[in-house]
């Protein structure tokens, strides 16, 4: 099945009166991070709805950033604070990056752009957030990104940050708090169990940037890949928390349940995912010597570098995608795959029963092997299950989880109401 086109159409607008309306965020450094995405994710949408943006970080190279969002002639970046060092003699971190971000929030109380804003988004310290909401009447939204926890392997939504009494009590300051995805709302709501608001979950556009590029043939990824072969794939981390082991034992009693060699032995599970840590490519190195000893090892490839196109094409490639991680708090995998209709069987009490909102649109299963192969030996013997169930995933994607969806939601959540109408040309981000 041909997935829907992704491209990102006019949303209606409301008018202004003048100029348009200044949306300040500030962030920390930008980098190649998934948070330094996120925070363009959310810039890029407000300039899609018409605002005038400004990113203010402390550290930016453009050679160094996310440039596959083309978000150069859109976005303003200025820099703040960049004066003040990361560490003194590779100590005193945290209170260095208090000071960058109290520094960021006297700037823009004092000093403020020439066009005031009318909104300032921000995910630096809190005590921005405290200085801010003293010396300012803007709107405050703050993302909860959680940076002390994004690097930590164990990383799940039961994992807590423990913030200070003065973080407990500014965090309250914030007008709205947004999170990236159900499970940092979790992860939120544990870590300060006094605040009442609740975190609005936005969760980040994957149809964007390079993900409307066109895929590569499959052979450049996996060259002694047959062209009829039928490729089950599991992408994520390479940790513990990732299961792919699960997904081993699964595929390895899936070719015993079908009574059919000629079909059983163009089967191929793809494992991938990018190696960057010492954790992570120890852990690589780990999988790849439990595979060697099964009996399906020639029938498993496991990739440990994944470009976004290498990404894409192995998930267009693919029959079913296998989702068997109940630690994930991104969900990155799973919108990939539902954005290009995809067949999506996922473990029960993970980040895919919140995604998964239509039963239909993909199947929650029992974190067990044996329930898992059953599953996919069902889906494989049908011929029309798996269209149909791509094609109700699609659907829910773009309803849900697409840019113009995330941009709408925004839109709403920011208030923006205006009197002139904006008539200028959208172009494809």
């Amino acid at each position: 099945m041909e997935p829907t086109s992704n491209e990102v159409v006019q949303l209606p607008r409301r008018p202004t009166e003048t100029a348009r309306e200044h949306v300040v965020i500030l962030h920390e450094k930008l980098a190649k991070r998934k948070s330094d995405r996120y925070i363009l994710n959310l810039a890029l949408a407000y300039h899609h709805l018409g605002y005038k943006v400004t990113v203010i970080t402390t550290q930016y190279n453009k050679g160094e950033s996310l440039e596959d969002l083309e978000y150069s002639e859109k976005i303003d970046v200025k820099f703040s604070a960049w004066w003040i060092p990361r560490t003194i003699f590779g100590m005193l971190r945290g209170c260095m990056s208090n000071l960058k971000a109290a520094w960021m929030a006297f700037r823009i109380s004092f000093n403020p752009p020439k066009r005031k804003p009318a909104l300032v988004v921000l995910d630096i310290n809190l005590i921005a957030l405290g200085i801010l909401h003293l010396f300012t009447s803007y709107k405050l939204f703050y993302v909860a990104l959680l940076e002390p926890l994004r690097e930590d392997p164990e990383l799940c939504e039961h994992s807590l940050y423990y913030p200070s009494l003065l973080e407990a009590k500014w965090i309250k300051l914030a007008d709205t708090i947004i999170a990236e995805s159900d499970g940092f709302a979790e992860i939120f709501k544990q870590s300060f169990p006094a605040l009442v608001q609740e975190p609005v979950v936005l969760y980040p556009s994957v149809d964007i940037g390079l993900w409307n590029k066109p895929a590569i043939r499959i052979q450049r990824i996996i060259p002694d890949l047959l062209e009829n072969t039928t490729v089950f794939l599991t992408v994520g981390k390479f940790k513990r928390s990732a299961n792919f082991k699960l997904a081993l034992d699964a595929f390895e009693i899936l070719l015993q349940l079908i009574d059919d060699r000629d079909a059983t032995k163009r089967f191929q599970l793809v494992i991938a995912g990018n190696c960057k840590t010492l954790d992570e490519k120890l852990y690589y190195n780990q999988l790849v010597a439990a595979t060697k000893d099964r009996m399906c090892a020639s029938q498993v490839t496991i990739l440990k570098q994944l470009p976004t196109v290498h990404e894409k094409t192995l998930i267009m490639e693919s029959a079913v995608m296998i989702h068997p991680s109940r630690s994930d708090v991104h969900g990155d995998f799973i919108l990939k795959s539902m954005s290009l209709g995809k067949p999506i069987v996922a473990v029960g009490k993970s980040i895919a029963s919140k995604l998964l909102q239509n039963k239909i649109s993909g199947i929650i299963t029992e974190p067990d092997p044996n329930a898992i192969a059953q599953v996919l030996r069902k889906l494989m013997s049908s011929s029309h299950l798996l269209p149909f169930m791509g094609q109700i995933a699609n659907e829910s994607f773009q309803k849900n989880f697409s840019f113009n969806n995330f941009c709408e939601r925004l839109r709403i959540l920011s208030g923006k109401y205006s009197t002139e109408s904006i008539n200028r040309s959208r172009k494809t981000i």
